[in-house]
């Protein structure tokens, strides 16, 4: 078996193909945005997770919507990681955190996001819990604005 070795011109193709595939995936990578990216205002202390929240203006941002949001103080003295959301169809309207009152606490329970038919949900609640949150008008929602692509 006779072993031939590689023309100039085909190591010059292979050089140049493998330019072009790497430049295509460092723009790609380079040109990602985020799934999202809003910030919000929070009135009152909020429980988000296993984090507490003061009263404040915030940042989120997600690189995928079953991924965990990032939310970053307008300070940036603090960033917060949620957990993993649950992913459910949105609730229309505005893009906004659903916020529960328990007691002396508050809850993120999620964030629609009608802009990606989506809502996520942090802290579900039963059916019954949410008729009597509601009906005790203990459900409250803070809208988020959307940052421009």
């Amino acid at each position: 078996m006779k072993i031939q070795k590689a023309t100039p011109y085909l190591t010059s193709m292979k050089l140049v193909l493998g330019v072009l595939i790497a430049t295509c995936v460092f723009t790609g990578a380079a040109n990602a945005q985020p799934s999202f990216a809003g910030k919000f205002t929070l009135p009152y202390e909020v429980r988000w997770g296993q984090a507490v929240l003061p009263a404040g203006d915030y940042f989120i941002r997600m690189d995928s919507t079953a991924a965990p949001a990032m939310i970053r103080s307008a300070s940036g003295t603090m960033v917060v990681y949620t957990q993993f959301p649950s992913l459910a169809d949105n609730d229309g309207g505005g893009t906004y955190l659903t916020i529960s009152t328990q007691g002396r606490e508050r809850k993120v329970r999620s964030l629609n996001l009608p802009g990606l038919k989506r809502s996520l949900v942090f802290a579900p609640l039963t059916k019954n819990e949410r008729e009597a949150l509601a009906k005790a008008g203990q459900i409250h929602n803070v809208p988020v604005i959307t940052a421009a692509k």
